[in-house]
This record gives C-alpha cells, structure tokens and sequence, in this order.
C-alpha cells in the first residue's frame, strides 16, 4: 500500500511540474507577445546551361621537357646559368673543352684558302686552254674536301657547345666545371612553364563523349583556392586494352609558374551537349531521411519544398525537380524554421556566384568554349614540335596564349591580366643578361655565370 502511494505521488508531481512549465512559458508570451520569426538568407534560383562533367586525376608534365645529355665526352671548362634560372632558346648552357677542335679548325680555314686560290688558279689556266680539264677537276674536288673539312669541324664544335633548344626553367645542374662526362650522361632538366600538359585517363564508356576542345577544371592540393581552366587538345589513337581507360591530354595556363610538371591533379572534364538546369548554392538543400529538401520564401513565408538534388559544380548544385527559375530559398538559417513558419530576410534576393569569393580562376584569354566541340576541333591544331595549338587567336612559340587571372567576386567578375610575360616571370630580368646570349654564336664571346 505505501508502495502504491508513493508511485502515485511521483506521477502526481511529474504532471504538475509539466502543467506548471506550460503555465510558465504561456506567461511569457502574453507578457512579452509573440516570439519573433527568425532571420535568414536567401538567394534565387537560377536556371543555367550544364555540361555532363567527368572526374578524373592526373599529372602535369611540360609540352617540351627534355634532360639535356652530352654528344661527345670530354671536360666541362663552362657553365653559363645558374640552377632554378630561366633561359632563352639557344642561350649557351655547357662548354666541353673545345681547344683542339678550335685549333683544327683553324688549320682547316688554312687549307680551305689555299684550296681556293689553287683553285682559281686551274680554272683561270683552263678558260686560257693552258691548264687540263683533269686538273681543274682534281683542284675542284680538293677545295670541296676542304670545305666539308671546314663544315665538320664546325658541327663538332657545336656539339660542344651545349645550348637551350627552348626557353623555358633550368632545373638543377648534376655536374660542375672540371668534371669530365661521357656521352649521354645528365647535365641538367629543362622544362618549358607555360602553358602545361596535363595528362589523363577516362574509362572507355565516355569515348563517345570527350572531344577535343572540351572544358577541363585543375585543381591542386597546394593551391586549394585555385582553378585552372584549359582544354582537351589531343586524345590517344587507343584505349588500353587491360585498365579499359582512354588517355588525353589537355592543356592549361601558368602563368606565374606556381604549377611545375609531375604534380597530381584533380581533373573535371567537361563533355557532351550543354543542358539546362536550375541551380541553387549547395547550402540551400538539406538532406535528411525523408529526402532531399529547401526551404522557398512566398510572401515572408517559409515553405518546405521537396526537391530531387543531382551534379555540383563549384558553389552550385543542380536541382532536377521541384524548384523553378527565380524561386527564392533559402541558404543560411533553415535549422531555425519549419514549414508555413513566417521568417525574416536579411538580404537581397541575388543569384549565387559560380565559385566561392575566395576561389582564383585562371584561364586562357581566349579559352574555348565548351559547348563550341565541333568548332573547336577544326581549330585546334596540335603542334607537339613548339608547344604550340594554331587557333583563331595566333601564339607565340613560348607563352602560346597570354593567361588571364579572375577573381570570383560575389556578383562580381574582375578579370585582371598579368604584367608579367606568360614564358618568364618578374624573377627572370634579376637573372644573367640573356639577350647577349642569344645572339652570340661563339661560347668564347659568352661569359660563364659563377658556378653554384
């Protein structure tokens, strides 16, 4: 029995301590009057034109890199660069010990006159028909020996002088002045900065799909808050027959040289025809149990909206179902609202940036257009001998499209073009005079740098 009445007492002073709560909190609100709705943010649906995009991971490598190696032994006596340098096409790089070929050839010169004036002589006793046509003929193939004597002698020489056979980044040199090398041992990498090759696999379902000129998105784990926009300029003639993926190759910019070949990289390609679609920023879905949802404004009102969410891109994510054009949701507040509850909004209905604010875009002046596929594969022209691609707008040899840096501003795009040229950074002018070894044809007219 006292069991029992103790039992009931619990209950009793649960209920009350529940009735008193209700009570107090109805007190409240006819002291203090409603409870106000809450503020959110919002912003307005936009419809846009997509592409199917591909993900994918890949590596830089430089559209003209070599290892530059040695054609004959023999001993360094100069080297004209410092290591991490840049350097112009033919900048003198490496002298082997060129004195003996210097002296021979300078003994073949001698020869080469008198051969010459031997010559000369035959032929002025032949037209007087003192001299025999056999003679003219013996001193005619004499001064053509001595000429390809000449003509050897120099091409030797030049295979002692080592030049750049592009302008482009001079990695770190693996010999110094005295060292003695053979033929074929690493001197020095040289790689050209801009623009890049990244190079890419895709499984072989997509064949029917990339083509070249697609759009292509790069981004690094180093530069996170970067993306680097180029496009698709060569596909391989086969898909491998074991891993089942077709390789490409797209090209990007770099124009301040922060990209250096042999970095991976997170690849989206963009492919097939352009679709529209209506995209909302990704912070305006929610996601729970029942499905997929946002929150829409009507008339100060929040209403709870069903929605099918599908691809993202940047900021933004596509919506298949359930929103149209200029709806309004909302993309910061939601976990203070429920359906049909009246709420406030704290800014101007826009529609939402394409990437975050602090997102980098970098991209070609004239980088094709994604959805332009056919146009572009007429004209872009792969030409692996420059680094270059002919299209509408001409390259140069080195910086084949001057880049162009965008700062992704909420409602505002700023392009800004970079001062500096797209094949040498600032740095390059603070490095040895270069012009001078450009047009200087002998090494011993060319100063060697300190060796470092």
């Amino acid at each position: 029995m006292r069991k029992r009445i103790i039992i009931i007492g619990i209950i009793v002073l649960i209920i009350a301590f529940f009735v008193g709560k209700n009570m107090f909190i109805s007190y409240e609100k006819s002291k203090h009057g409603k409870i106000p709705p809450p503020t959110v943010e919002v912003a307005k649906a936009q419809q846009q034109s997509w592409q199917d995009q591909i993900t994918a991971t890949g590596t830089i490598s430089a559209i003209n890199g070599v290892v530059l190696k040695p054609e004959v032994a023999g001993r360094i006596t100069k080297i004209y660069f410092k290591s991490g340098s840049y350097v112009k096409e033919g900048q003198p790089l490496f002298q082997i010990y060129p004195d003996i070929l210097q002296a021979q050839l300078e003994s073949n010169e001698a020869s080469l006159s008198l051969a010459q004036v031997e010559y000369d002589r035959a032929d002025e006793l032949f037209q007087k028909k003192v001299a025999s046509k056999q003679t003219l003929d013996e001193q005619t193939a004499k001064l053509k020996s001595a000429e390809a004597a000449v003509a050897q002698t120099k091409a030797e020489l030049v295979q002692h002088n080592i030049t750049a056979p592009f302008s482009g980044k001079i990695g770190l040199k693996q010999v110094d002045i005295g060292d003695y090398v053979n033929i074929g041992q690493t001197l020095v990498p040289l790689q050209q900065m801009n623009p890049l090759r990244v190079q890419f696999s895709v499984p072989d379902r997509y064949l029917s799909e990339v083509k070249i000129g697609d759009k292509v998105d790069i981004q690094v784990s180093s530069a996170a808050n970067t993306v680097y926009q180029g496009y698709v300029y060569a596909l391989n003639s086969a898909v491998d027959p074991t891993t089942r993926m077709f390789s490409m190759w797209a090209k990007i910019p770099n124009p301040d040289h922060s990209l250096i070949p042999g970095t991976y990289v997170q690849i989206t390609l963009y492919s097939g025809q352009s679709k529209p679609v209506i995209t909302v920023p990704q912070t305006a879905v929610v996601y729970s149990p029942q499905g997929q949802y946002v929150f829409t404004m009507v008339k100060g009102i929040a209403k709870k909206t069903q929605v099918n969410a599908s691809e993202r891109k940047g900021n933004l994510i596509a919506i298949d179902s359930g929103l149209k054009a200029d709806d309004i949701v909302v993309t910061a507040g939601q976990v203070k609202l429920f359906d049909n509850m009246p709420a406030n909004i704290s800014n101007q209905p826009t529609y939402a940036p394409a990437l975050p604010a602090n997102v980098k875009l970098i991209t070609f002046k004239d980088s094709l257009a994604p959805n332009n596929t056919n146009k572009s594969s007429t004209n872009a022209v792969s030409d692996e001998n420059n680094g270059n691609t002919k299209q509408k707008a001409t390259e140069s040899n080195v910086t084949a499209q001057e880049p162009t840096s965008v700062n992704m501003n909420a409602g505002d795009n700023k392009l800004q073009t970079p001062n500096k040229s797209a094949s040498e950074p600032a740095e390059a002018s603070s490095q040895p005079s270069t012009d001078d070894a450009t047009t200087k044809k002998e090494n011993k007219q060319q100063q060697p740098t300190e060796n470092n």
